[in-house]
C-alpha cells in the first residue's frame, strides 16, 4: 500500500510538470532562466486541469466505495510530448461490479464532474482571451485546438465573428477547460470499458448488442475527418472492446432521475465531440465540410 500511494504521488507531481511546461520541458531543461517565466505563465492551464482530472476520478472513486466496490485512487498519466502534458488520469476498479445500478453510478460520476468543471473553466477563460491579428507567414506553423459545437457558439458568443486574420489567443484557463471537455468527451464514447460505454450499457442492457457495432461503423467514418479517429478506433476495437462485459441486472429499475442523467451525458457528447481535436492555423481556417455543418447548425439553434 506505501508503494502504491508513493506512485501515485509521484505520478501526480510528474503530471503537474508535463502540464505546466507540456514539450517545452526539455527546452527549459537546457535555458533555466525562462523556468519561472512559464511556470507562472502556465500555472493557470496546470492547477485547473490537474483538479478537473482528480474530480473526474473521484466521480469514479467515490460512488465505488459507497457501493463497495474496491478501486484505487488515481494514477496521473504524464506526458511530456505535445501541447497538452498529460495523458488523463485512471483508476482500477479491483472488484467485479455487482450490477447496473452499480455500474452506472461508477461511470457517471467522472465525466459529469469532468464537464461541470471544464464549461465554467472555458467560459470565463475565453473571457480571459484576446482576440489577436495572425501574420500570415507564420499562420501554417501555429498549432490550434479544433471548436466542438459549444466551443464554437461559446467563442462567437463572447468574442463575436472574427474578422479575416484574427483569431482567439486562448487563456491557459481557457485551455484547461477546452482539454477537460475532450477528455470528458473521449470516455463518453458508447463503446466498452469507457464511461460512455458503461452509462449506455445501465441504460439499454443487454438489447444494445443487437446494434452497438453499427454504431461502432458510424464512429469509424470519423476517420474521414481526422485520422485520429481511426487510431481510436482501433484501440476501441482490441483493448477497448466494442460491447461491455456482462454485467448482471440490478434488483430495482435504475429510475427517472439516473436515466434523465445517464441520457443528458450522452446527449453532451454530441456538443462537446471534437472532430478535428488539434490541427495547423492554416489546416483549421480552410473550408470543410464539418465547419460548414458547424456553421448550419449554429444558425438552425
Amino acid at each position: 500500500m506505501k508503494s502504491n500511494l508513493l506512485l501515485h504521488i509521484f505520478l501526480g507531481i510528474t503530471t503537474f510538470i508535463t502540464l505546466t511546461f507540456q514539450e517545452s520541458i526539455f527546452f527549459v531543461l537546457l535555458n533555466p532562466s525562462i523556468f519561472w517565466e512559464i511556470f507562472f505563465k502556465e500555472l493557470p492551464y496546470s492547477l485547473s486541469l490537474m483538479f478537473i482530472l482528480f474530480c473526474h476520478e473521484m466521480g469514479h472513486y467515490i460512488p465505488a466505495q459507497y457501493h463497495r466496490v474496491r478501486s484505487t485512487l488515481p494514477y496521473f498519466i504524464p506526458m511530456p510530448f505535445g501541447p497538452v502534458g498529460t495523458m488523463g488520469a485512471v483508476i482500477k476498479i479491483q472488484d467485479a461490479i455487482p450490477d447496473k445500478k452499480k455500474l452506472f453510478d461508477i461511470g457517471v460520476g467522472g465525466p459529469l464532474m469532468s464537464l461541470i468543471l471544464s464549461v465554467p473553466c472555458w467560459i470565463v477563460g475565453l473571457y480571459l482571451s484576446k482576440v489577436e491579428a495572425v501574420p500570415t507567414t507564420s499562420s501554417g506553423n501555429i498549432l490550434v485546438f479544433g471548436d466542438s459545437l459549444f466551443t464554437y457558439w461559446t467563442s462567437y458568443w463572447i468574442h463575436g465573428a472574427l474578422e479575416p486574420g484574427t483569431d482567439i489567443m486562448i487563456h491557459p484557463l481557457a485551455r484547461a477547460g477546452w482539454v477537460g471537455l475532450l477528455i470528458t468527451a473521449i470516455n463518453l464514447l458508447p463503446f466498452g470499458q469507457l464511461d460512455g460505454g458503461h452509462i449506455l450499457y445501465a441504460l439499454q442492457g443487454e438489447k444494445y448488442r443487437d446494434w452497438i457495432y453499427y454504431l461502432f461503423l458510424g464512429f469509424l467514418t470519423l476517420g474521414l475527418v481526422d485520422f485520429a479517429w481511426v487510431i481510436w478506433g482501433f484501440l476501441i476495437y482490441y483493448l477497448i472492446k466494442v460491447e461491455h462485459p456482462f454485467v448482471p441486472d440490478s434488483l430495482s429499475e435504475l429510475g427517472m432521475a439516473r436515466r434523465i442523467l445517464g441520457w443528458f451525458m450522452l446527449i453532451s457528447l454530441i456538443f462537446i465531440f471534437v472532430p478535428v481535436p488539434l490541427g495547423s492555423m492554416r489546416e483549421m481556417h480552410s473550408t470543410k465540410l464539418y465547419e460548414d455543418l458547424w456553421k448550419f447548425l449554429f444558425r438552425l439553434f
